[in-house]
């Protein structure tokens, strides 16, 4: 497989903990950028605290994703996370992977170093259901 930074997120998702571990809320969101959805983003959630594990989404066409702590559990740990997002340009063997199975190729939208970095964006996490909408802007700060 030749998508670096899914598969990477792919094998993250498959290891961690069991159906059994710490305490998880759920967490979903939509994610935009200049207004318009972003497709085929990574968008990870890492606990502030020393000692958590981070969880990880996928975004759709519609911008939308769920988070992930492990293959076997969905959901994040509560309290404060560091939020990061990631995109990457597929190549043409990836994108006709993507059509062969029926899926949509996301358009590769660049987005800024500043949402790529740990501090940029954070989220709280409480227990429960917990929408996270994330409003990005392609303009230089």
């Amino acid at each position: 497989m030749k998508f670096p930074l899914l598969s990477m997120t792919l094998c993250l998702l498959a290891i961690g903990c069991g159906p059994t571990g710490p305490k998880l809320a759920e967490v979903s969101g939509v994610i935009t950028i200049d207004g318009k959805p972003l497709h085929g983003a990574v968008v990870s959630f890492s606990p502030a605290e020393p000692g958590g594990s981070p969880s990880y989404g996928l975004t759709d066409v519609e911008g939308r994703y769920s988070l992930f702590f492990s293959r076997d559990r969905t959901g994040a740990m509560p309290g404060k996370h560091n939020v990061t997002i990631e995109t990457e340009k597929l190549g043409r063997e990836d994108q006709q992977a993507l059509r062969d199975a029926g899926q949509p190729v996301p358009e590769y939208v660049a987005i800024p170093y500043r949402y790529r970095q740990m501090g940029t964006l954070t989220a709280d996490v409480e227990s429960g259901r917990n929408e996270v909408n994330l409003e990005l802007t392609s303009a230089k700060k």
